[in-house]
């Protein structure tokens, strides 16, 4: 019995090791800028320009959270088509779980519609395949034609932000829920930021609340399909 519980133990603590090797540089903080970029280009590639693909091209760039801590990475791809992925501070795990150091929003790129806060409006969207999707306390832009406007590309390529610090703001959205997942794309300007949504100057401070900022609501799920 007390040579079956050594040959036990001597077997969890070899696992235990193996795991801690497969473990070292496992952490977001391992790798630089430049690290982490050519990371998500490397895997972008893969999973976006495979043969047959309806993108010619991609860029990455780096997104820094209310800390200006890198926090985010933004897939920009051509002709258009974008991806915010989070990069997650601890992988220990991922060869268990799957679910590796970077997630993204969305498993397709997806488009985004401007907007400014309205109490009590209303507005009614009909998408390209005829479904109807109802926004409330939202004023939706519309070009010439009274057409709401949606973007195909990102909100800071929208915005023709090229050498500046991109940021993704974490708020409590008041008007819309819980604001768990609300962000606001955004650039500073001075003591303020330009939030890229609805294209306002907006004072921020990191854990506030208003009922009155535009947002986008981005996921990160921690599940396989969504790890890139």
């Amino acid at each position: 019995m007390r040579r079956h519980g050594k040959i036990v133990i001597c077997a969890v603590a070899l696992i235990l090791t193996f795991t801690a090797s497969l473990c070292t540089g496992c952490t977001a903080g391992s790798y630089t800028e430049e690290q982490h970029i050519q990371r998500v280009t490397e895997r972008a590639e893969e999973r976006f320009l495979g043969e047959g693909s309806e993108y010619t091209g991609l860029e990455v760039y780096p997104i820094y959270n209310e800390y200006d801590e890198l926090n985010y990475m933004l897939i920009e791809l051509e002709p258009q088509g974008f991806m915010y992925v989070l990069i997650r501070d601890d992988v220990t795990f991922e060869w268990i779980s799957g679910v590796g150091m970077y997630l993204c929003s969305e498993l397709e790129p997806v488009s985004w519609m401007p907007y400014r806060v309205r109490e009590g409006m209303r507005e009614e969207v009909v998408d390209e395949d005829g479904h109807t999707s109802i926004y409330t306390d939202r004023e939706l832009f519309r070009d010439e034609n009274g057409d709401v406007i949606i973007y195909h590309q990102s909100h800071f390529k929208v915005a023709g932000i090229e050498n500046e610090r991109r940021y993704l703001l974490s708020i409590v959205s008041v008007s819309h829920g819980s604001g768990s997942d609300a962000l606001i794309p955004a650039v500073k300007r001075g003591e303020q930021y330009l939030n890229l949504v609805d294209g306002t100057l907006i004072d921020y401070e990191p854990g506030m609340q208003s009922a009155t900022y535009a947002v986008e609501h981005l996921s990160f799920i921690p599940k396989y399909d969504f790890s890139l």
